[in-house]
């Protein structure tokens, strides 16, 4: 199942989700996000390469066990920066 990362922008409940802090990450159905990243409260973590714009994407960061929380602007300028090599 994809997996989406909460930004700033979300309320107390996220998808049905209380919402534990930005960068969380939760693993939902694309018809249980639809509505949520339509308002810009989720993000997906899974984005296909192609479909990240570095100027577009959100500023959260997404958390991952041992490593440094990356925000998903920064991961959005690498995927840009390495497709036009």
């Amino acid at each position: 199942m994809p997996r989406y990362a909460i930004t700033e922008r979300a309320g107390c409940f996220v998808a049905g989700h209380t919402n534990t802090g930005v960068g969380t990450v939760l693993t939902l159905t694309e018809k249980q996000a639809e509505h949520e990243v339509r308002l810009g409260t989720l993000v997906s973590v899974d984005l296909p390469a192609k479909a990240v714009d570095a100027e577009d994407a959100p500023q959260v960061a997404i958390q991952t066990k041992g490593k440094r929380a990356v925000s998903a602007r920064a991961i959005a300028a690498s995927v840009t920066t390495d497709a036009s090599d």
